[in-house]
């Protein structure tokens, strides 16, 4: 399909459209997890979009999928959310090759966006060829690219755990139109960011706290991916609240929903006790799918290597939702099964 801009146009075309908050979705499977269930995806992509979000980034690593299952999941979301949301894409596949692969084939199937890292497969031997080797991609296709650098800690050359010499080069190619930073990325690393190239592309930091400073005195106008569903529902969207309240300079009304939100935190912050995504790397998919399904998603378990959703982690996260007015969602069997398969009549096996 074609898109809304050329690449030569692609920056003005982000400044102008990209705006809110963008949440990931993530695949659902068959209660046996032998193939993808295409309602649960489905019924997914229309509880983010009530949740009040403009973007939807379709997150296909850490899930267990083959690339041909990939690829469907790619064309499912983009054919459910088309002409209601912008989706984007997390490329950060095993090799260069399938980075490219999974872009073009997001692009041909109605795709408007891609966040852009380096593969696993990936070892840079200087700054230069790292940048030589993101332009290679970057060149590879015509999508808006969102530059994403969480995936590697160069700390052999920069403290920060990335060059931040060459992030004006990779602002100033034609399709990065914008950069992620990294959720639990430190304060001074965000702010270096917009100074570096906050002027060139739109720079966003998903984490809520980090609003107060970066959106009065930087304008960031968009935010994630993050897993905002996790904390509101399509009936009270506080973080979609939170987020216009700062860009509208209403700041009374955006401490109140912080401060409102803010039990959650202590609650919930126990699931991910143990889980250190910043320092592995390792999406903890499982742990946003529950907590979505508790606020109305769809649910369902992914397949390894995915971790295992223990019962304290179920227990935090819910006592996170109690605390700041949510009842989370019942029975524990649908979240398992998924919600489209319980409706069904899908049960789990019991022997």
């Amino acid at each position: 399909m074609a898109l809304e801009y050329t690449k030569t146009e692609a920056k003005q075309w982000a400044k102008e459209k990209f705006v809110g908050l963008e949440a990931p979705i993530f695949p659902s499977f068959s209660p046996d997890l032998s193939e993808l269930d295409e309602d649960g995806i489905r019924y997914d992509v229309n509880h983010i979009i009530a949740n009040g979000m403009t973007s939807i980034l379709i997150a296909p690593e850490g899930t267990g999928m083959t690339m041909e299952e990939i690829k469907r999941f790619i064309s499912i979301v983009n054919d459910e959310a088309r002409g209601r949301v912008h989706t984007s894409l997390s490329v950060l596949m095993n090799t260069v090759e399938e980075n490219i692969a999974i872009m073009q084939h997001h692009e041909k199937t109605g795709g408007d966006m891609a966040m852009l890292g380096h593969p696993v497969m990936y070892d840079p031997e200087s700054v230069e060829e790292l940048y030589r080797n993101y332009k290679y991609m970057c060149d590879a296709t015509n999508l808006a690219l969102v530059f994403y650098p969480g995936r590697l800690k160069l700390k052999r050359w920069d403290i920060s755990g990335w060059p931040m010499e060459i992030l004006p080069r990779i602002a100033d190619i034609p399709n990065v139109v914008a950069m992620k930073i990294q959720g639990g990325a430190s304060l001074p690393f965000t702010l270096q960011c917009f100074h570096l190239v906050g002027e060139q592309i739109l720079v966003a930091d998903p984490m809520p706290s980090a609003w107060f400073t970066t959106i009065p005195n930087y304008g960031q106008q968009w935010a994630g991916a993050g897993p905002f569903y996790s904390t509101q529902t399509p009936e009270d969207q506080r973080n979609v609240k939170l987020f216009n309240a700062l860009r509208n300079g209403d700041m009374e009304e955006a401490f109140r929903i912080h401060w409102q939100n803010m039990p959650n935190a202590a609650a919930a912050g126990m699931a991910f006790a143990n889980v250190n995504y910043p320092e592995t790397g390792i999406l903890v998919a499982y742990v946003d799918k529950y907590a979505h399904w508790c606020n109305g998603g769809n649910g369902g378990i992914l397949r390894q290597p995915t971790g295992r959703l223990y019962d304290y982690q179920k227990e935090a996260i819910r006592a996170g939702l109690r605390a700041i007015g949510f009842t989370p969602r019942e029975p524990e069997e649908e979240f398992y099964v998924g919600r489209m398969n319980y409706a069904k009549g899908a049960r789990l096996k019991r022997y």
